[in-house]
């Protein structure tokens, strides 16, 4: 038998019971844990079975060593636990972190028995990570790097020498007291660079339980930073110290359990380390902790609601500690002595900050209406509020009267009304408990997560970030921004973005909800009765101008008339337009794109001018004017062609008001050199749209299927289509327009690529063979994602809207390749598809087509509407291949 295939040692039997007690404990643990043993417990007791593993190996390994040598091992060498590990919070699957401490030179013994250790712990089925290090090279590299400092702070004893031991403490403990201030930046920076990692906010929608804002190393960091200043990281100490009060120790050890219960089931279950709170996870946790449901508000969305509660509670006491341990900058000291000035007597206003006086004290203490007027101080000032004064209204908060004076409500919607620095001054209001004292609605939306791929943030925090986004109109210029600044009363829409989604998380249409909330606010704020109705209605409507805008078809007459009059009135269009816009931009990275944008700034125009028309300037006036300046642009020859004629005449309204008059031009030659059933195709970038354009135009192109095959292509390409339209034009010719997002090519200015992907359309004319859609790497993971958002899928039909148009509407999982599914399924139905428009909203899409009988009719009755539901129904709902 050849060397290197020779059987690998047998364990010897001490360490192969070692493992097997190790395995039963740790079952054991898990029964204790699966029947409810608080997280803190369950990692005591993972602890001490780690230790009796650990000991038991290292007396065996000395064992084996000559008496003399296993004698001076054990005078002057440590085993040290550190890390979680020595604070005796141990995860189930989380390394061992030790350390043998040898006092002098290390020798070739202490090598052999630090190597020996290593590989027994190993084989027992602990991961262990291990250093070997003298006294002083662990107090050298401690004062040289924070992470290795902050494993170091909660250290103890495991096996060795307790003289080693002390020796050590004593002096970690001087080299920390005799640098407090810098240990405490380093930890601070190095906590910062492994937050950063992990995301910017603590509302994150998959977070990490272990590094993640507001997860257990923000806690960790609290207790480096205590005993850099107190020489004490023991929360139940630090209480009894009067380091911390009896309010935060409560919070901080109930926030503490509730995440290292969470992280052992994620080890557990997953039967390895594992901290990411992954969506599937979300759901089977909530199930087995015992979370229900409502109507409302699911399982989940309970489980993580207590997340982010905890979560933010630890994130507040980490900055507020992380601040109070910074050092004042010189040049701030220089400058508060010079500059500092007082208000009335309440506070001093730094270079930096803002703090409050013994005066202002006593009635921050007591009075809503003096934290409302620090923090509008703090944003007109641009400073942050001193950590001492802002932990007082956090205290202070729960105590504050519901009951709002005149004064108080007239300088709430004052201070709304200023855009500058709003979305932090909300922030802070909402995050010290000030905010819901105004609106007490927003207390039931903290940390109110909403379980969909749509949603990045919860409910408090997409509120407020909605007010941001329309503050910032306020410098951006365009159509968003002239509508902004033409506001005589800002506070009122800010008012509606605080309060648009505040119905979320109960039984009854959010919508419906939030139409009372937002009368009850009104009454509440006693505002005249228009402007109650105004706010009700924005509330009520506040997603009808997202669904009009992208998903009917805003070119047809019938539709502006329709949402005219919904919205009544030029002023009420304006703020529905700003809060859809801002809510949109609020949603999360990359909801709001040019398309989008461009959609819903036509719907705006389009819908102003029929309320507000500028004498003649009628829609039909502006399409015949269109459609003349188009025929003007003709050629002397091309004007004597009848083709032409018939052509121009025949081109939708769609497509004579959204391209210039050259552009139409170019259309109607490409397409009068079609004949014989032949197609063209081809593309350009609309930088207006953020898109790709593609025009194609088949020769008898009526009943061939040519909409799915071209959608097919495009998709098979790897392209988003956005929007869709076709026409009929004179002499049975096909005019077909597609707007795609093509994330091959942001930019989408690669005529190469352009000129390809025409091809392939043309090429999907009258072809029998399917398209084939490439594979995106995560796809499957991402479907099977989306699918717990409980969400179903549903297919709805509507004859009332459009005049010739059945309307079909598609709510579904996204997936590879739907689109084409669908538009085949409508041929074979013997339907045309007029127009179309394709949405997705994160883990959904919404496919929206506007269908008639091939002879023009609309479809109708209800043998024929059942069989459209019936084939559309089944094909959303076979699996993809």
């Amino acid at each position: 038998m050849p060397p290197d295939s020779s059987p690998a040692p047998r364990l010897r039997q001490e360490l192969l019971d070692a493992r097997e007690r190790l395995a039963e404990g740790r079952e054991a643990i898990r029964r204790q844990h699966d029947l409810g043993m608080p997280g803190v417990q369950v990692g005591r007791k993972l602890t001490a079975l780690a230790d009796a593993a650990v000991q038991r190996v290292a007396e065996s390994a000395l064992a084996d060593f000559p008496r003399p040598v296993a004698d001076r091992l054990r005078e002057r060498a440590v085993l040290v636990a550190h890390g979680g590990y020595g604070r005796r919070q141990m995860a189930p699957f989380s390394d061992v972190d030790v350390m043998l401490l040898h006092q002098g030179r290390v020798d070739r013994d202490v090598e052999r028995f630090a190597r020996r250790l290593t590989q027994d712990v190993f084989d027992i089925g602990l991961q262990l990570g291990q250093s070997l290090r003298t006294v002083e090279e662990s107090i050298r590299l401690a004062r040289h790097d924070a992470v290795i400092a902050s494993s170091l702070v909660e250290s103890r004893r495991l096996f060795g020498s307790e003289q080693v031991m002390n020796d050590f403490g004593e002096r970690f403990r001087r080299m920390i007291s005799r640098r407090v201030t810098a240990q405490c930046m380093e930890f601070v920076e190095a906590r910062r660079e492994e937050r950063d990692k992990y995301g910017e906010t603590v509302y994150l929608l998959e977070p990490n339980v272990k590094r993640s804002p507001g997860a257990l190393r923000d806690l960790h960091l609290l207790r480096w930073l205590w005993f850099a200043h107190a020489g004490e990281s023991d929360l139940e100490r630090l209480r009894l110290r009067g380091v911390i009060s009896k309010f935060d120790h409560r919070r901080l050890v109930t926030a503490r359990d509730f995440l290292m219960r969470v992280r052992n089931e994620l080890h557990f279950h997953a039967g390895k380390e594992l901290d990411a709170l992954t969506r599937a996870e979300q759901v089977r946790i909530a199930e087995k902790f015992g979370y229900y449901g409502s109507a409302g508000l699911l399982p989940v969305e309970r489980f993580m609601r207590d997340y982010f509660r905890h979560a933010g509670h630890i994130s507040f006491l980490a900055t507020r500690m992380s601040e109070l341990s910074a050092p004042k900058p010189t040049v701030e000291w220089v400058l508060d002595s010079v500059f500092v000035r007082r208000v009335e007597a309440d506070y001093q206003i730094g270079s930096r900050e803002i703090a409050a006086t013994q005066q202002g004290r006593a009635k921050l203490e007591r009075q809503l209406g003096e934290a409302l007027r620090l923090l509008d101080l703090a944003r007109l000032s641009d400073l942050r509020i001193a950590q001492d004064t802002n932990y007082l209204v956090y205290r202070s908060a729960p105590n504050y009267s519901n009951e709002l004076t005149p004064q108080l409500k007239a300088d709430f919607l004052q201070a709304l009304d200023n855009p500058h620095g709003l979305g932090r001054l909300l922030r802070r209001a909402h995050e010290l408990g000030v905010l819901e004292k105004f609106l007490p609605d927003f207390a039931r939306a903290r940390c109110l997560l909403q379980f969909n791929q749509y949603h990045k943030y919860t409910v408090d925090e997409h509120s407020i970030r909605a007010v941001e986004e329309a503050t910032r109109y306020a410098t951006r210029g365009g159509r968003s921004g002239r509508a902004y600044d033409s506001l005589d009363r800002k506070w009122f829409l800010h008012l509606a973005l605080l309060i648009h989604d505040l119905g979320k998380g109960q039984e009854e249409d959010h919508s419906v909800v939030g139409e009372r909330i937002a009368g009850q606010t009104a009454e509440r704020f006693e505002l005249p009765t228009d402007d109650r109705d105004t706010l009700m209605f924005l509330i009520r409507e506040h997603l009808s101008m997202n669904r009009i805008a992208l998903r009917r078809d805003i070119s047809n007459p019938d539709t502006i008339t329709a949402f005219a009059e919904l919205v009544g009135t030029a002023e009420r269009l304006k703020l529905l337009y700003l809060l859809t816009l801002a809510d949109m931009c609020a949603v999360g990275p990359e909801v709001m794109t040019k398309w989008k944008g461009d959609m819903l700034g036509s719907l705006y125009e389009r819908t102003r001018r029929r309320l507000q028309p500028d004498g003649d300037d009628s829609p039909g006036r502006r399409v015949r004017a269109r459609r003349e300046a188009c025929w003007r642009a003709l050629s002397a020859k091309q004007q004597r062609d009848p083709w032409y004629q018939r052509q121009n005449d025949a081109l939708p309204e769609s497509f004579i008001t959204t391209h210039t008059a050259q552009q139409v031009v170019d259309t109607l030659e490409r397409l009068r050199l079609l004949n014989n059933r032949r197609g063209a195709a081809w593309g350009r970038h609309n930088p207006t749209l953020g898109a790709v354009e593609f025009l194609a135009g088949v020769d008898q192109g009526s009943g061939r299927g040519v909409f799915s095959g071209m959608a097919g292509a495009l998709s098979a390409a790897g392209l988003k289509i956005n929007q869709a339209e076709t026409a009929m034009l004179a002499d049975d010719l096909l005019l077909l327009r597609y707007v795609a997002q093509d994330p091959d090519s942001p930019a989408g200015s690669d005529p190469e690529r352009i000129y390809k992907i025409s091809r392939a359309m043309e090429n999907s004319i009258d072809s029998d063979k399917p398209p084939r859609f490439r594979r995106v790497w995560g796809e499957k993971t991402a479907q099977s994602q989306a699918e717990l958002s409980n969400q179903t899928s549903e297919v709805r039909l509507d004859t009332s809207i459009a005049e010739r148009w059945l309307i079909v509407e598609v709510f579904t999982f996204d997936r590879l390749g739907l689109l084409y599914e669908l538009a085949r399924a409508l041929h074979e139905l013997e339907l045309v598809i007029g127009f179309a428009k394709i949405g997705t909203s994160g883990d959904r899409v919404v496919d929206v087509f506007y269908v008639s009988e091939r002879d023009g009719a609309k479809p109708q009755g209800d043998h024929r509407l059942d069989a459209v539901r019936s084939r559309l129904e089944e094909v959303i709902s076979t699996p993809a291949s």
